[in-house]
């Protein structure tokens, strides 16, 4: 729970730790699944390297999540594969930076709610978050490098 929360409570319903980090790990999963694809139809064997190595960086991310889901004691739920977006490159590439600033964004106010409450966790989430800091120069080049009046 967050100091403002703590210090002049908040009205809400109690959150789920649990619940967060299984959203956490779907989107993980889902953000490296549709890098992947993205990669899979990436015209240029450049630009799908560097979207495989940015779904590796997901997949670990995910397999943090998931372990330590399991270390809490509970089982994650299969994920099912998302659906693709955008019509060409650009619009594909500008939906997963989308998707990863969200990602992001989320992750940070759960960093604030757990904190200090739950240590191990916040500590998880804030690595995760720097790695997707330090990917988002990624993103935003290979947005520069795409045509976006391309067609597939």
């Amino acid at each position: 729970m967050g100091l403002l929360s703590r210090l002049f409570g908040s009205g809400m319903a109690p959150r789920d730790l649990v619940a967060d980090l299984i959203e956490d790990y779907r989107a993980e999963h889902a953000q490296a699944a549709w890098l992947r694809a993205h990669a899979d139809r990436a015209r240029y064997p450049q630009m799908a390297d560097a979207l495989r190595r940015l779904a590796e960086t997901e997949d670990r991310h995910a397999g943090w999540l998931r372990d330590h889901i399991a270390r809490l004691g509970s089982d994650v739920p299969s994920v099912p594969p998302p659906v693709s977006v955008g019509n060409n490159p650009w619009e594909r590439t500008v939906a997963v930076l989308h998707a990863a600033q969200a990602k992001r964004r989320r992750m940070v106010e759960q960093i604030s709610h757990w904190d200090p409450e739950e240590p191990d966790t916040v500590e998880l989430l804030r690595r995760i978050e720097r790695e997707d800091v330090a990917d988002t120069p990624v993103y935003e080049g290979l947005i520069m490098r795409s045509d976006p009046q391309a067609a597939d």
